[in-house]
């Protein structure tokens, strides 16, 4: 097996060390969409994780004397109907948010890679049973069928992590199993198996590697997705349930007081809408940088 390593590593890599070599030289800092999602991210990030050390006033702490007040120097997003300052729940709520995001998409990825690669790889009855259970699930729409999921598992942060989870499994496996499917037919899976390659290493060594870079694409595009999903069940009362901060949650509270009150619900509805154009630039950063094809 020494041989067969050193012989078929080259081949399989060539397209993925290429792609690598390109992020690490020219990084994220030198490709133009990725400087405006890092422009995004960047404040976002560094405001929720200094939230605790900020002057202002904490998530669930009511203030009967600024009860619905406009954004000002005190309450720069204002305050809601028990005078809980905005901008300190916003700041909870996008925690919320990006945690569940980036735990779905490390959820979705895992799953797809290593279904999506067994359907592809191995075919037959396998692939059947597999693909069958994902057709049924993409035979719902994403938020419908998290709806539903939610419905059965209960409220709160993990059932909520769990039933999008399952909702976007589904297309990063058969995303997975189509780039499976290509790659098996290469001329260098042919010439590994040729010299009797185990299966174990052409799917670990050969296969699983030329298709990290689009999940990785797919894994940023499904966490903005799953932040407006969230948002969207936190809104409808089946995520994060009060007195928790959701950005879903504030946007609900606001809603029965926008003519009189529109801060309580817009300002972080637009902290969502800068999340979700901050993580779609940044997968067309990534793919940019990783896809050597598309640099030109």
């Amino acid at each position: 097996m020494a041989d067969q390593s050193t012989e078929f590593l080259a081949p399989r890599s060539t397209g993925w060390r290429m792609s690598m070599s390109g992020f690490a030289k020219s990084g994220l800092l030198g490709n133009f969409k990725a400087r405006i999602a890092l422009a995004i991210f960047v404040p976002i990030l560094t405001l929720t994780a200094f939230a605790p050390l900020l002057p202002i006033q904490a998530p669930l702490e009511t203030n009967l004397f600024a009860m619905m007040k406009p954004p000002s120097i005190e309450h720069i997003f204002g305050t809601d109907k028990m005078g809980r300052d905005i901008v300190s729940r916003t700041l909870s709520g996008i925690k919320v948010s990006l945690f569940v995001g980036f735990s779905v998409a490390l959820i979705a990825l895992a799953f797809g890679i290593v279904l999506g690669t067994l359907a592809g790889f191995f075919g037959g009855m396998l692939d059947r049973i597999i693909m069958t259970v994902v057709d049924i699930f993409l035979a719902f729409p994403s938020l419908l069928l998290a709806i539903g999921l939610v419905a059965v598992m209960g409220t709160g942060l993990v059932p909520v992590i769990m039933a999008i989870s399952l909702a976007d499994v589904p297309r990063f496996i058969r995303l997975q199993r189509s780039m499976v499917l290509s790659l098996r037919s290469r001329a260098f899976i042919d010439a590994a198996r040729t010299v009797k390659a185990s299966q174990y290493w052409l799917m670990t060594r050969h296969i699983v590697p030329d298709t990290v870079a689009p999940m990785l694409v797919a894994g940023s595009i499904t966490a903005a997705n799953a932040i407006l999903i969230e948002a969207s069940l936190s809104f409808l009362g089946l995520g994060i349930m009060p007195p928790a901060p959701s950005l879903g949650n504030i946007i609900r509270d606001g809603q029965a007081y926008l003519e009189q009150a529109w801060w309580i619900s817009t300002l972080p509805g637009r902290v969502i809408l800068m999340i979700a154009v901050g993580l779609h630039f940044l997968s067309d950063g990534v793919r940019e940088l990783l896809d050597p094809r598309s640099r030109s």
